[in-house]
């Protein structure tokens, strides 16, 4: 039963990491150095591949694995704060006091044959442990150090380490200080480095195979690996230190009895820690997932509908070279329930966290079976999920204040639904926290050609994505739902936008229009005419051109808006007309309708029949 118990140390420090790990990605620090062991600094939901032999020593550990401990994303850099200090700190200490237990345990376990009270050998070798990880770390930073500055000297140092790494279990198995284990350790790795190599070899078979476990779905990739290591490291700790314990005797070093006492054995306790293995795994996996950060955010929600909208392959992105993005528009029951401070007044935190609820459109894989047939198909399902997140206030192009998830966190956490690929997510809130955006993609794709953000601060207007940029949608959440913000929204993303050539510029010039932005008509305008063609059109300025343009979705019902709206970002919107009787073998004349609720506007244009070259544009307003 002492196998078992050994068990369950291994698992309660590593779900403990895992805990104060999702803990210092949800407050903003890292868990130094156990961050480059998360899934937290890459895409959440993306399991890890590959194979990794590796030693466990001392105790097993699924840093030794580089398996993730915790599901979480993080985008902060790692640094050293006085949380991370801390935290690292309370680590070191649990792992040192630990570490004698798991030992201590061992030793009456394989070379006694006895069951000893695992807390009194933490007790007994906690300094020793605790030097030897004060040591080992500051030896390790200092190599860290050296090898950036010339790596090959560093690679010597971290092999020279290698030659004390028996300290630990000669302070146990021989029951002498730390300073006396660290002056032996090189001599006797050097004498016993044959006798130990097959079953070195050994263990790095075993985690060769445990570590193809992380490639498992979330969160079996997580208490698959740590449960096998923790039952196949215990064995190999046990056989290496068994080992040792016979070299040493051979040798005539002493390798005095533990000198703790053994414990009776009680068949109800015996159940109790069986009973813990599953337990305990169970809270790690809750805790990987970061579900057990929604008890750090019990405040009360507001409920906020929203709107959707996205880009695509439209026939202004290809007119225009890739260089001019318009959105389609959605309406659906989207809903966002978050818990956001008063932000009016001047009222700017550094940072908001919380743990909200989102019910927003998921792409899930439909298959129907007809007969010896199956069709699969992918669908987008309506779905609701609660998303983690930590925004970190960011200063806009103007001086604004936003709120932005891409240098702090978000994290879709487990549960509604099974998207067909595992998905990532982006959120940004405007300083007054009136304007919330949540854009949704698959994790796969690199989000920050898509995450853009208004001079102001105000909105997120995302980019086209050049890979499957429909599968990027934006949601936008607000009190208040209103034609006129849509129109400044679409205003701002222009500004991002520009024509490269005049190949089809007049289906920009259609977008400008159906969008309501007055700058990008003028801008359209003027390029055009620096380009040698025709304009025939109103010598209206900026405002003019938005107020006339803005006045024809006036009084109109918000939804049918966005269905105008939506046009700018479709395929085949805009169509011209041939006019066949003034047109020619050289040039055709053609005929654009830009459609708007209550009436139309035309774009009369002319191009060569040629080389495509566009002669002419008239902008005929009612």
């Amino acid at each position: 039963m002492t196998y078992a118990r050994l068990i369950v140390v291994v698992l309660a420090i590593e779900v403990f990491i895992t805990v104060v790990t999702g803990i210092g990605i949800y407050y903003g620090f890292s868990v130094f150095p156990f961050m480059q062991s998360t899934i937290g600094s890459a895409d959440p939901g993306v399991t890890t591949s590959g194979i990794n032999a590796t030693i466990p020593l001392y105790m097993p550990s699924l840093a030794d694995l580089k398996a993730p401990y915790t599901y979480l994303k993080n985008n902060a850099e790692s640094g050293l704060g006085v949380a991370s200090i801390i935290s690292y700190a309370a680590i070191v200490v649990v792992q040192s006091f630990a570490r004698g237990m798991y030992l201590g345990g061992i030793k009456g376990w394989v070379v006694q044959r006895g069951s000893v009270s695992l807390f009194a050998c933490g007790r007994r070798y906690f300094r020793s442990m605790l030097a030897w990880s004060i040591f080992q770390n500051a030896l390790g930073l200092f190599i860290v150090f050296l090898a950036a500055a010339f790596f090959p000297l560093g690679i010597i140092l971290m092999i020279a380490l290698l030659f004390y790494s028996l300290a630990p279990y000669l302070i146990v198995i021989q029951e002498i200080p730390l300073d006396e284990a660290l002056a032996k350790a090189p001599r006797l790795f050097r004498k016993y480095f044959r006798s130990l190599l097959p079953l070195a070899l050994l263990a790095m078979l075993c985690t060769v195979i445990i570590s193809l476990f992380r490639s498992l779905s979330p969160p079996m990739g997580y208490a698959v690996p740590l449960v096998a290591y923790a039952c196949v490291g215990t064995l190999l700790i046990a056989e290496l230190m068994k080992k040792l314990t016979m070299n040493l005797a051979e040798d005539r070093e002493k390798t005095p009895v533990l000198p703790i006492g053994e414990i009776p054995r009680r068949r109800w306790a015996d159940y109790g820690i069986l009973l813990l293995i599953p337990v305990i795994t169970a809270v790690g996996m809750y805790a990987y997932t970061g579900k057990h950060l929604v008890l750090l955010d019990m405040s009360s929600k507001t409920r906020l509908s929203g709107i959707a909208y996205n880009s695509n392959f439209s026939d202004v992105f290809y007119s225009s070279e890739q260089r001019y993005t318009a959105y389609e528009w959605q309406t659906n029951d989207y809903r966002l329930s978050i818990h956001l401070p008063d932000l009016s007044g001047g009222r700017q935190p550094d940072e908001l966290r919380g743990v909200a609820e989102i019910s927003w459109l998921v792409n899930e894989e439909k298959r129907i079976v007809n007969g010896r047939s199956t069709s699969i198909y992918v669908e987008p399902v309506m779905r609701t999920n609660r998303l983690l997140y930590r925004l970190v206030r960011t200063t806009s192009d103007n001086g604004s204040s936003y709120y932005s998830s891409v240098n702090g966190s978000i994290t879709i956490l487990p549960g509604g639904g099974r998207p067909n690929d595992p998905l990532a997510a982006q959120m940004m809130i405007s300083g007054d926290g009136s304007e919330l955006f949540v854009m949704q993609y698959p994790s796969r794709f690199d989000s920050s050609q898509a995450v853009r953000v208004t001079a102001d601060g105000k909105y997120l207007v995302a980019g086209t994505s050049p890979v499957n940029p429909a599968d990027f949608r934006t949601y936008w959440f607000s009190k208040e739902q209103r034609t006129d913000r849509v129109l400044e929204l679409l205003t701002a993303k222009n500004r991002f936008n520009f024509i490269a050539s005049l190949n089809r510029a007049y289906v920009a010039l259609a977008c400008a229009l159906q969008e309501g932005d007055g700058r990008m008509v003028v801008e359209l305008l003027d390029h055009m005419r620096q380009g040698n063609v025709k304009v025939q059109a109103p010598d209206w300025d900026e405002q003019t051109w938005t107020d006339y343009l803005r006045s024809k979705y006036k009084d109109i019902d918000f939804g049918q808006a966005l269905s105008y709206l939506t046009k700018a970002g479709m395929q085949g919107a805009y169509v011209g007309q041939e006019q066949a009787e003034q047109s020619d073998a050289k040039a055709g004349l053609y005929r654009l309708e830009v459609p708007f609720p209550r009436d139309t506007l035309p774009i009369v244009y002319k191009e060569s029949k040629e080389d495509g070259r566009l002669l002419s544009v008239q902008v005929l307003p009612k």
